[in-house]
């Protein structure tokens, strides 16, 4: 039995999620026609339109991974000409119907959907890290940002937490002249 496509199989980008679930449907398309009487000429058209999308998906997915800086991109690649070139040894290699229906199964099965969820998925793994990291930098950077104040006594630098309380309202006092201190913006 084939799974099913999934929202958690998302690699949140709307044009390869459509892109994977049309693969998902052209799968099980294809998986059932393993038990079903069909024609050469049937088969032929089935696997010639999964083959077409096939590349197609594997060079817009091979797109979005360097718009977002994946960094097993070639390792990716490799793994898309390998299943390419490999759909087209067992193309050439096909003698009768039952055999096509065989490899048209095995193309569905194991190299799209297994890919789909194994590889795919790292894509998606990392996006998330990469993400949760940027902004743990980004937190840890804010959080050593200093910002210079000032009162007649002398002048000081707070923390871009106070800072943004002081520009939401917060008022803070020097505590040797009794002053309100101010902001002294960097004048780089």
């Amino acid at each position: 039995m084939l799974p099913v496509w999934e929202d958690s199989y998302s690699v949140n980008n709307e044009n390869i999620d459509a892109q994977h679930k049309k693969l998902f449907e052209l799968a099980t398309i294809a998986y059932n026609l393993e038990n079903k009487y069909v024609s050469k000429q049937q088969i032929k058209y089935v696997l010639n339109g999964f083959f077409e999308y096939i590349k197609i998906h594997f060079s817009d997915e091979e797109e979005y991974m360097l718009s977002i800086g994946y960094p097993k991109l070639d390792e990716h690649k490799k793994i898309h000409n390998y299943i390419i070139q490999s759909m087209v040894r067992l193309i050439s290699k096909i003698h009768n119907t039952n055999d096509m229906k065989e490899q048209l199964g095995v193309i569905a099965k194991k190299w799209l959907l297994e890919h789909i969820l194994q590889e795919d998925m790292k894509i998606e793994s990392w996006r998330r890290k990469s993400i949760l990291k940027a902004a743990k930098e980004l937190e840890a950077r804010k959080s050593k940002e200093k910002f210079c104040y000032v009162c007649s006594c002398k002048s000081r630098f707070v923390t871009a937490e106070i800072h943004e309380k002081i520009k939401c309202g917060a008022k803070f006092v020097c505590k040797k002249c009794g002053e309100v201190i101010v902001y002294m913006p960097n004048k780089n």
